[in-house]
């Protein structure tokens, strides 16, 4: 009796741990298009959908096919990388080819992702304004204005003397208009005075011109100035990070709890420094997620002395998707 009560409780403990040996699989497109979804030959859905939810995936390193329900759309096959006891959401995306791709979306504990989002509440405690009175106010008559300038040119020695005369006769206020608007039970009232009847405007100018003759010289050309300062090599930044200081960059990136901080700390030491392609995978190594491998790759190609070796870092991707954006990232540059 002892040994059957022992059993049964090892068979309970045991059911969390075979728990947090799966992973479920979130996937949806885009575009709304429906497909099925088979994982390691199991196919999930069996009516199409445009997002399809996989539950209790023991593989770490499943094989994911998608099927659309359009016939002319080709289908994808592609491997993942899983931890057990996460939830990933994936999304079918199109690139800059035209060529649909799976990408990470994100990833999170098992079981705190809702399976349909909440809708938004509607909004409290809503008041309509009191209705709007707006009044006109004609305008008022402007008066006449003399103004003269006297200024002589810096270059030439010619002396300019204008003087403007400008005189403005507004009309008097016209009639009225009034008219009242009721949208949905709030009014509004508005009066508008018209002051526009007429108006007159006269401007006088007189321009004398003195003119006089200047020499002008015009100092040389100063020499070229010549300067030591180093010149960077079109295809690197020059010598990278040693390693005892890259050991402690990459320590103090891998310390940080989330992946938004590490790639933000991550991108200040590589516009800071010059990195080597193989660093470059290693703090790509740090992140876990794939949109931020992919946001530091971009970023560090511009601070890194090997470029000829960038190809490398394409090792650091879960999804060859990731890895033809990159391309096109750096082949449009």
């Amino acid at each position: 009796m002892k040994r059957a009560i022992l059993l049964s409780l090892g068979v309970c403990l045991s059911f969390p741990a075979l728990f947090a040996q799966t992973s479920d699989i979130i996937l949806f497109s885009d575009a709304g298009e429906k497909f099925t979804l088979a994982i390691d030959g199991s196919v999930v859905n069996e009516q199409p959908a445009a997002r399809v939810v996989a539950r209790g995936v023991r593989n770490a390193t499943p094989l994911l096919v998608v099927q659309f329900a359009d016939a002319g759309i080709p289908s994808l096959k592609q491997n993942g990388w899983m931890e057990p006891g996460m939830e990933y959401t994936l999304r079918i995306t199109t690139n800059k080819k035209g060529v649909r791709v799976l990408r990470m979306q994100g990833q999170a504990p098992l079981g705190t992702t809702a399976d349909n989002p909440a809708e938004k509440p509607a909004p409290a405690n809503f008041r309509d304004d009191a209705p709007a009175s707006t009044e006109a106010v004609a305008p008022a008559v402007t008066p006449a204005v003399a103004s003269e300038v006297v200024a002589t040119d810096p270059v030439t020695g010619q002396t300019i003397q204008q003087t403007t005369t400008v005189t403005t006769t507004d009309g008097t206020p016209g009639g009225n208009v009034s008219f009242n608007v009721d949208v949905n039970g709030v009014g509004m009232n508005m009066t508008i005075h018209d002051g526009m009847t007429g108006s007159t405007t006269t401007t006088t100018t007189t321009t004398t011109t003195q003119q006089t003759t200047t020499r002008i010289t015009e100092p040389a050309a100063p020499a070229p100035v010549v300067t030591d300062e180093p010149v960077v090599a079109a295809t690197g930044c020059g010598s990278p990070m040693s390693a005892a200081d890259f050991a402690e960059a990459k320590a103090s990136i891998g310390s940080k709890g989330f992946d938004e901080t590490k790639l933000t700390l991550a991108k200040q030491i590589a516009g800071s420094n010059c990195l080597s392609t193989a660093q470059v995978v290693a703090v790509m190594g740090l992140f876990g997620f794939e949109d931020s491998k992919l946001d530091f790759a971009k970023f560090a190609y511009d601070h890194v002395a090997d470029r000829g070796n960038y190809y490398k870092v394409n090792d650091a991707f879960s999804f060859s998707g990731s890895v033809d954006e990159l391309n096109d990232y750096i082949q449009g540059r």
